[in-house]
């Protein structure tokens, strides 16, 4: 095979760059990133990270680092051999699709972390092989969605379901985004309203409302009223937001959904009708926490589809 390249200079315009470690997780994330860099018309960068194994011997041996790392990037290279031997069976050839491969001598988080500057997307599997992405997976809300400076997608799949995506078929499925009106929830919109368009699809907006906890049952009347002013609070809001998306992309085709319960659940319930479900880092209220510690893991780790989460600070 081809050597890959090194870690790629700070001013490497990367694409989309996918994780990939071998797994079947990580090969429905290379599926999905390949899609998406073919739709954008943009670059497929994959990466496989490695870190030699320390060695705790009586004596200092100059060579067994060498050896060590030597070693670990050769495993790696065949890695990202399979990465490519994975992408020619599913027909994207190098003249459909300019792909790149690279491997990283780094913490597989913080690699992606740092790339992530130069990359217009990020993707990687639920699931995968040993330390690479049982890092990321337990680090996914924490650090990756928190410091990456592009959007993240985690290509969601049980293991019976991995087979189906790695399949190239058209989706017909809506692109959803939970919205609360603020800053960092209107950017995941616009990023999610991107993902619609080049897919061809609807661009399912969604808020949360709040389960109704009015007063005591006897007051009735009083809990009614109350009620319906929630409501209609909630599709101004709606309505807002679907004018401002509307405004910003013209060309999107906008269904709105107002649910009632918990934010997480509620995203949650909504990925399985979803080809993509886009949500901010941070928002608003109950929203803000989605994609933050317990909420975040519960939310990833139940998630019935693929997720995207966009930064507070996305620059690309």
């Amino acid at each position: 095979m081809d050597r890959p390249d090194l870690s790629p200079s700070s001013h490497d315009p990367l694409g989309v760059l996918v994780g990939f470690d071998g797994s079947r997780h990580a090969t429905a994330a290379l599926h999905w990133g390949a899609a998406a860099a073919q739709r954008r018309g943009t670059t497929l960068s994959v990466v496989a990270a490695f870190t030699a194994p320390m060695l705790i011997t009586g004596h200092v041996d100059a060579a067994g680092g060498s050896v060590g790392v030597d070693a670990a990037r050769r495993a790696t290279e065949q890695v990202l051999q399979l990465a490519r031997d994975t992408l020619d069976g599913a027909g994207f050839t190098s003249e459909s699709l300019p792909t790149r491969f690279f491997t990283v001598n780094e913490d597989a988080t913080g690699a992606l972390a740092r790339l992530s500057e130069n990359a217009d997307l990020i993707v990687i599997g639920r699931r995968g092989h040993g330390r690479f992405w049982s890092r990321v997976l337990g680090s996914v809300s924490a650090a990756l969605p928190a410091h990456a400076q592009c959007p993240t997608v985690i290509v969601g799949a049980s293991d019976e379901d991995v087979e189906d995506i790695t399949r190239v078929t058209e989706d017909t499925r809506p692109v959803t985004v939970g919205v609360d009106t603020s800053p960092t929830a209107r950017k995941a919109a616009l990023a999610a309203a991107d993902e619609a368009i080049a897919a061809g699809v609807p661009l399912r907006v969604v808020l949360v409302l709040p389960s109704f906890t009015g007063p005591p049952s006897t007051y009735t009347d009083a809990a009614a009223q109350l009620e319906t002013q929630s409501k209609d609070a909630a599709q101004r809001g709606l309505d807002a937001e679907l004018n401002w998306i509307r405004e910003q992309r013209p060309e999107v085709e906008l269904q709105g959904t107002i649910m009632r319960g918990v934010p997480a659940e509620a995203m949650i319930e909504a990925s399985g009708s979803s080809q993509l479900t886009v949500v901010g880092s941070r928002g608003r209220g109950g929203f803000a926490s989605l994609l933050l510690g317990s909420v975040s893991r519960t939310t990833l780790s139940n998630a019935k589809g693929t997720i995207m989460v966009v930064p507070k600070d996305r620059k690309r």
